[in-house]
């Protein structure tokens, strides 16, 4: 069982490097944006560079596993991979491992891309608190991770999906504050921003960067909202037996 999820994982690293067009922009961009982004702003200095490294690295993680890893969840569930793997010795559990190892990997390497620029290029410093923050960014990939499947799951076609993933796109850039500060949103329209997820993750990003305490509000949005997940997973699964 264990060699077949080993083959596994090295297969689907083998198809995703062999797309160079595929892979390249995931591996590069992340580190390339915040340079670019640094660079017209002209930030520079340990406490003005590390202000941005969150934001960053959540945007990198939702790139990553929630455009990357969930439409190809979809269309390879479309093309029946799952269907053909699930007949040999790989179960279904194996098969959302793989995407996971490959979901933490990529996204850790655009967080130390981003980490080493901030650092080497920009002269800034990490956090004091960087263990907590290393623990709160694999906690952060585990809910985007979650929120990536328990929604994608529900799409049968790429045609599908990506209507969906263009609209979640816009939502998350314009209505999180991860580019744009919420109090430059009309206040009638606030609330898309705090039911957002991704608002919430960059809230508690920045917090233990910044060595501040987490708002409970914050922790109970992140239970209820990991709750709704699982929810959504039973819900499909009750579904499908049916």
């Amino acid at each position: 069982m264990i060699t077949s999820l080993n083959r596994l994982i090295k297969y689907d690293f083998i198809v995703f490097f062999r797309e160079p067009f595929f892979a390249l922009p995931i591996l590069v961009l992340p580190g390339l944006f915040y340079y670019i982004f640094m660079s017209i702003y002209g930030i520079e200095g340990t406490e003005s560079v590390g202000q941005y490294i969150p934001t960053y690295g959540l945007l990198i993680c939702f790139l990553i596993l929630f455009f990357n890893i969930g439409v190809q969840y979809v269309t390879e569930k479309e093309r029946g991979i799952h269907k053909r793997l699930t007949l040999s010795s790989i179960t279904t559990f194996h098969i959302i491992l793989t995407y996971i190892i490959r979901g933490v990997v990529l996204s850790l390497v655009g967080l130390t891309e981003i980490l080493f620029i901030a650092v080497f290029v920009f002269k800034g410093q990490l956090t004091d608190h960087f263990i907590l923050f290393f623990l709160s960014f694999l906690f952060v990939i585990a809910v985007t991770f979650l929120f990536s499947l328990s929604t994608h799951n529900f799409f049968k076609t790429s045609n599908q999906v990506y209507p969906y993933t263009i609209i979640m796109f816009q939502y998350v850039l314009f209505a999180s504050g991860l580019m744009f500060p919420v109090e430059s949103i009309p206040d009638a329209f606030q609330f898309i921003v705090y039911i957002n997820p991704f608002y919430h993750m960059n809230i508690l990003l920045i917090a233990v960067w910044n060595g501040l305490q987490v708002e409970w509000n914050h922790i109970v949005y992140f239970a209820i909202f990991i709750l709704f997940c699982f929810g959504l997973l039973f819900f499909k699964n009750r579904r499908r037996e049916k």
